[in-house]
């Protein structure tokens, strides 16, 4: 009996842990996505390039940039907030290597630009500001 309730209170101790550390992820911003917003269209970002992407109903985004090699962004919409992995292939005639990251957008409150941070690796901020403007075409 005494192994049963051990092995109880190993594995509660372990579920709590997990639970622990599922709640200590990225302090990210939060905001409710605005009546009739999206991510989908054409934006112009400030330093890369434009920008277009795709959402989809189950808040699923996809999304390419054309800063230098261009690249993918490819995230899910939490309220207003886009969270994202990107990622810039690398070019192999200049020397250049794949990089990636993750990073977020926070939509305005009138679904016409963006606000948002990028890193690199697993982190989500200290690469710089992203910012857009979506383009009504």
């Amino acid at each position: 009996m005494r192994l049963k309730s051990l092995c109880v209170g190993f594995l509660a101790g372990v579920l709590g842990l997990g639970a622990m550390s599922c709640a200590s992820g990225p302090d990210l911003p939060k905001k409710e996505m605005p009546a009739g917003a999206t991510f989908s269209g054409r934006w112009i970002s400030n330093e890369y390039g434009d920008m277009r992407m795709t959402q989809r109903a189950d808040g699923g985004v996809h999304g390419t940039f054309d800063f230098r090699t261009g690249g993918t962004v490819d995230g899910v919409v939490q309220g207003g907030v886009l969270v994202f992995d990107w990622v810039q292939p690398g070019d192999f005639q200049v020397g250049r290597r794949e990089v990636r990251g993750k990073g977020y957008f926070v939509i305005s409150d009138d679904g016409q630009e963006f606000d948002g941070e990028w890193g690199m690796g697993d982190k989500y901020t200290g690469g710089g500001k992203w910012t857009g403007r979506k383009l009504n075409e």
